[in-house]
């Protein structure tokens, strides 16, 4: 008994040896204070020299951690220092300075000199991006005040204008300020736009449909088709007013003053008091013209009498001719009897030849006055296109009547005698018939070789009875 009770003790004491020993491992080493207190100082001295090497990152990574800024707020910082490249800013929870560029001062010529007494003083700035790195802008917190202000204008309905910079399948594209612009396709104009690609780099005429603002998205979306369609309906409007007042006051035979503005090969179109007229090609000359051009300029002015008001069809003709005098009122003026003309063998027919004496001017010449000798037909002598000289025997401008001969300018020599007779008698020469008291020549007759009297006539009646 008494050996089994030495064994169990010494059992119960080896477990709470064990216990102790587990216990002692459990519980941390002390670090001696000295040893502490100097790995704590070179730690915190490690992150401040990283803060120091990185000024601006450390600021932006303790902005993103406390969540102090965000895009587009507006905040106040002090100018700490003016240099060359821009101000040195303090900004609210730092310590660190950031530098502002220039590009970003409201100033249009920068001069540090002029910062130099502003340094501890505070400006207004806007945060323009987080990431990578804080961007900050005074000047845009006057192109921001001036958008709000173009904003509320064109709230009000006044048009703007925007380049559109690409398009898609909805419509086009651009921006203006801070705001994406979008124009649906059906807005671009009246009617269907099938290519919306040629709009790229053009700017558009715009009014306000909508504006949007979502988050930090903020959209405007405007129609150019209601801005086009206005112009075309008061085009119309003003074009009907005033072809009503044209047609008010115009009349048939009127003489009106109208500038040529285009031609046809029919005629020309005459702008009277800004209306389109007709001036057809067979109204513009009384000879015969091959071109409108041969008689009218375009870009010039002329007068024109009406012939024609077509108030229903909207319709006007006028004419050029009708103003001017016909070559035949003209004839008696530069022509007399007894003169000598050039002109051109136009026409010929059986009974002589016409030769144009001038434009609108033909003289006929007779058979019986081309030549001495006794010709059967005008084609035997003439062709049409020869030049010739002619004689005027005959001029009645009235009824536009001109008689030529040629003949009579033919020497004498070339007057040949009349050919005699086989018989060798003389050939009787052509009697004419007495003249009528109105002066016309009532008869003739072919002249006989007989020779018979009136008293022998008599004579032989007397005796037959």
């Amino acid at each position: 008994m008494e050996e089994v009770s030495t064994e169990v003790k010494a059992t119960e004491a080896a477990e709470e040896e064990k216990v102790v020993t587990e216990a002692a491992a459990e519980v941390p080493a002390e670090v001696p204070a000295e040893e502490k207190t100097v790995s704590e100082e070179a730690k915190q001295e490690e992150v401040k020299e990283e803060q120091l090497s990185n000024p601006m990152d450390a600021v932006v990574d303790k902005i993103d951690r406390e969540s102090k800024f965000k895009k587009g707020q507006m905040v106040k910082a002090t100018i700490s220092e003016a240099t060359e490249d821009g101000l040195k800013i303090l900004l609210p929870f730092s310590k660190s300075e950031i530098m502002l560029s220039k590009d970003e001062l409201d100033c249009e010529d920068y001069n540090a000199a002029d910062y130099a007494d502003k340094v501890g003083e505070q400006i207004d700035l806007l945060v323009v991006e987080l990431k990578p790195s804080l961007k900050l802008s005074q000047k845009m917190i006057k192109l921001l005040e001036q958008e709000e202000s173009m904003l509320a204008d064109i709230e009000a309905g006044k048009e703007f204008t925007v380049v559109c910079t690409g398009c898609n399948k909805g419509g086009l594209v651009g921006t203006l300020g801070t705001y994406q612009v979008f124009v649906p396709a059906k807005e671009i104009r009246p009617g269907y736009v099938k290519d919306l690609t040629k709009y790229e780099g053009k700017t558009l005429r715009l009014r306000l449909i909508e504006i949007k603002k979502d988050g930090r998205r903020k959209e405007i979306i405007a129609s150019q088709r209601v801005i086009l369609q206005e112009e075309r309906d008061a085009r119309e409007a003003a074009k009907a007013a005033k072809e009503e007042e044209f047609f008010a006051n115009i009349h048939k035979d009127d003489i009106v003053e109208g500038k040529v503005e285009r031609v046809t090969n029919f005629g020309a179109f005459v702008s009277v008091n800004g209306f389109d007229c007709l001036a057809h090609i067979s109204d513009l000359s009384w000879t015969p013209v091959s071109a409108v051009t041969d008689v009218l300029e375009i870009g010039k002015t002329y007068k024109f009498l009406v012939l024609k008001v077509d108030k229903e069809n909207k319709k006007v003709s006028i004419g050029y001719k009708q103003l001017q005098r016909q070559p035949w009122e003209l004839a008696a003026e530069k022509y007399a009897v007894g003169d000598v003309i050039h002109g051109k063998v136009v026409r010929i027919v059986p009974f002589g030849a016409f030769v144009e004496v001038e434009k609108g001017i033909d003289g006929l010449v007779h058979v019986s006055q081309i030549s001495n000798e006794r010709i059967e037909t005008p084609a035997s002598v003439l062709n049409v296109g020869d030049e010739v000289d002619a004689k005027i025997m005959g001029l009645d401008p009235e009824a536009k009547r001109m008689n030529l001969s040629i003949k009579a300018l033919l020497p004498e020599a070339e007057r040949k005698p009349r050919a005699p007779r086989e018989d060798g008698e003389e050939r009787p020469r052509r009697q004419r018939a007495p003249r009528r008291d109105d002066g016309e020549i009532s008869n003739w007759s072919e002249g006989t070789s007989v020779s018979t009297s009136l008293a022998d006539i008599l004579a032989n009646a007397e005796k037959n009875r």
